[in-house]
């Protein structure tokens, strides 16, 4: 019993940083002027150690294609810019998807 409220302590962790990939990537593809904050907005989510450290390994992946992401859309490059943010967000939809497994 003492390892459920962990499962969903990091299931709601990745649910956060899942919803501002979500708008990131809205923003990204309706060229929004804003798109640079709400880039990051998802990796100021993404920073930090996970709440129980297992999941340390996605959100280190997690960070490192947002950081690609932005350089990429910072210079007008939206192919590999939206894409790295897709794979950063299917990344963790998985994870929501394995945790809810447990």
């Amino acid at each position: 019993m003492t390892e459920q409220p962990d499962i969903q302590l990091r299931t709601g962790h990745l649910l956060r940083v899942h919803g501002y990939l979500n708008m990131a990537i809205l923003s990204m593809w309706m060229r929004s002027p804003r798109a640079d904050v709400l880039i990051g907005m998802a990796e100021a989510s993404a920073r930090g150690e996970g709440p129980g450290g297992s999941d340390e390994e996605l959100l280190e992946k997690v960070r490192a294609l947002i950081r690609e992401s932005r350089e990429y859309f910072a210079d007008d490059d939206f192919p590999p810019a939206i894409g790295r943010m897709r794979v950063a967000q299917d990344l963790t939809a998985l994870s929501i998807v394995r945790l809810a497994g447990e």
